[in-house]
This record gives structure tokens, C-alpha cells and sequence, in this order.
């Protein structure tokens, strides 16, 4: 069973794929898309049951947990999952917020998502439902907090990642979406600050394997998104209040 159909919003963005009928179809087809990981299975849904194992997992691991980052940072996470939807029900999933902490001090709010971002990756060829599948870590945008606009810290799309012969994660993670002078100092303060490994251009996060007695290794590799999102913030200038020692 497909981990959207159990949101209140489903029904509203299926009615969206039957206005739009051309938003979700398969364009390349599976592993030959330049954006897949090249190891899905061709059986689609094989790829979903994997996710939407990490899905349910995550779902149910978080609420009301504190994690505890280098630098003395912590994250302290609601006790309940929301859902939302929107731009007329193509974008839906559930959403966690959060608080971040610095030396037991109240930084700012953020929310972590599980959901689909429309058409993205092109799920047709991934997913037997035709959702793709993201998390996403946001942090509340302090000018714009009247409106409760967020900012992305970083999105982890698993079309990008999953390896489905061995039912892991491919721990290769290159930041995207700044200037390469930019990357190569979020790389270097991810190292020498953070002690997270480095490699050429990727960060290597833990290998996930996908399966039901992971808990432990799943909430590190939530943390090391984690860290991956402040720094790429903090150096990208957004994240100001933030304090990073060498």
C-alpha cells in the first residue's frame, strides 16, 4: 500500500492528476533518467515498498525525540506529525516541526517533511503509485516568520539514492544549489568542524540499510542531514544566530 493514500490530501491531488493528466508520466524510464540512481529495480513496486519502509519508519521514530549535534546544537522535535498540502493538492505528505537549539539556547523553528514535491524525479518510472518520494529539513525564515515561510536546509530525494538490489542507501551526498567556491567551503567546515567525511565533492553519510531493526543508524543518518543543511545555511549566510568553533 502506497504511504500517501493513508493522507486526508489524496484524494484532492488525484483529482489534480485528472486535470493535469500529463504531470505524471514516464519520460525516460527506470535508471535512465540523468537524475536516478542507476541501481532502482525495474520492478516498481519493489522501489516503493523500500521507501515507503523509511517512510513509515521516520514516521514513527521522531516524534518527541531531542537529537543532539556537534557544536552543542540540539534538535527537540514535536510530538506529532501534521499533515499539509498544497499549490491545489499536487504537493501533499506530513510534516514534523521542530525546535533548534545552541548551547541550550532557542535558536529558531524548523519543520522536517515527509512528501512528494509534484512531479519531481520523474516518479512514474521510480514508483509504482507514481509520488516521489523526498525529506526535506526546513528552518523558519526569521523576516518573513509573520508568514511562516521556510526556507530549505536541504532535500534528500530518494529516487537519487536508493540502491534496491541490496536495499540500502548509496551514502555518496553532493550538496547542490550554491556556487562551487561556496561548496568547497561547506565541504571543509563539514570536515575539519563537523568531522563528517569528505569525499571529492560528496559528503559520505552512513549507509542506511533498509530494514525494520535500524533505528539507531537511521536517527545518525537524520543527523548528519541535519548538520549537512546548517552548515550549507549557516554558510550561505541564513543562519546568522548560529555559532560554529573551530
Amino acid at each position: 500500500m502506497s504511504w500517501f493514500k493513508e493522507l486526508t490530501g489524496y484524494s484532492k491531488h488525484m483529482k489534480y492528476r485528472e486535470k493535469n493528466p500529463n504531470a505524471f508520466v514516464e519520460k525516460y524510464g527506470t535508471n535512465k533518467h540523468p537524475d536516478h540512481s542507476k541501481v532502482l529495480s525495474d520492478d516498481l513496486i519493489v522501489n516503493q515498498n523500500l521507501i515507503d519502509t523509511l517512510f513509515y519508519q521516520i514516521t514513527s521514530l521522531l516524534p518527541s525525540k531531542s537529537l543532539s549535534l556537534p557544536q552543542l546544537i540540539e534538535i527537540h522535535f514535536d510530538n506529532e506529525w501534521l499533515e499539509h498540502t498544497d499549490r491545489d493538492g499536487l504537493i501533499i505528505g506530513r510534516y514534523l516541526p521542530y525546535n533548534l537549539l545552541q548551547n541550550r539556547e532557542f535558536l529558531r523553528k524548523g519543520r522536517i517533511r515527509l512528501t512528494n514535491l509534484g512531479d519531481r524525479g520523474e516518479p512514474a518510472s521510480v514508483y509504482d503509485d507514481a509520488f516521489s518520494r523526498f525529506l526535506i529539513i526546513e528552518s523558519m525564515n526569521h523576516e518573513l516568520a509573520k508568514t511562516n515561510k521556510f526556507d530549505d536546509l536541504t532535500q534528500y530525494g530518494f529516487h537519487k539514492f536508493l540502491n534496491a538490489k541490496y536495499e540500502k542507501l548509496l551514502p555518496e551526498y553532493k550538496i547542490l544549489g550554491v556556487k562551487k567556491e561556496l561548496r568547497s567551503k561547506i565541504l571543509y567546515i563539514l570536515q575539519a568542524n563537523f568531522k563528517l567525511k569528505v569525499s571529492g565533492e560528496y559528503v559520505i553519510l552512513p549507509e542506511i540499510k533498509i530494514n525494520k531493526n535500524n533505528d539507531k543508524e537511521l536517527l545518525n543518518f537524520i543527523k548528519h542531514l541535519f548538520v549537512v543543511g546548517l552548515v550549507k545555511e549557516f554558510t550561505r549566510g541564513r543562519l546568522a544566530e548560529l555559532t560554529i568553533n573551530k
